[in-house]
């Protein structure tokens, strides 16, 4: 019975690391946020998204007439936030994605009702090893 229990407690002392180091390797900064994005574009999460935001970043959303060469993080998380309700996120997927040692980006297609919408994401590196979103185009 000793054995079994010791056994039964090795195990789950395993399990933990291996759920701790999953979980610390999601926020290491070499991860790529491109997946998170893509998640936080198609659940019409501009809080989470605007988490990935440059201090400053271009924005053009052409469907509501935005277009800043230059825009402070919050002010762009609005600007998003209302494009998300307007246009509420039916399902998003990401086309095509790439990079460089010090750029990365994605696009992707975003539908919203009957309507579709390209989506372009270009990150800089931050840091090294840590992607800060610079531009956001949105087009119809």
């Amino acid at each position: 019975m000793n054995r079994i229990i010791m056994f039964l407690k090795a195990k789950s002392i395993g399990l933990l690391i291996g759920i701790l180091w999953a979980t610390l390797s999601c926020f290491t900064p070499t991860a790529d946020p491109t997946q998170a994005i893509g998640v936080s574009i198609q659940s019409g999460e501009a809080h989470q998204l605007a988490s990935y935001f440059d201090k400053d970043l271009e924005l053009r959303i052409d469907p509501v007439g935005v277009d800043f060469a230059s825009v402070q993080a919050g002010q762009a998380e609005l600007i998003m936030r209302s494009f998300f309700r307007k246009y509420p996120p039916l399902r998003f997927r990401t086309d095509e994605q790439g990079s460089t040692p010090h750029l990365r980006y994605a696009t992707g297609t975003y539908w919203s009702g009957s309507r579709s919408f390209h989506i372009n994401v270009l990150m800089r590196q931050a840091t090294p090893g840590q992607y800060r979103i610079h531009s956001i185009q949105v087009n119809e």
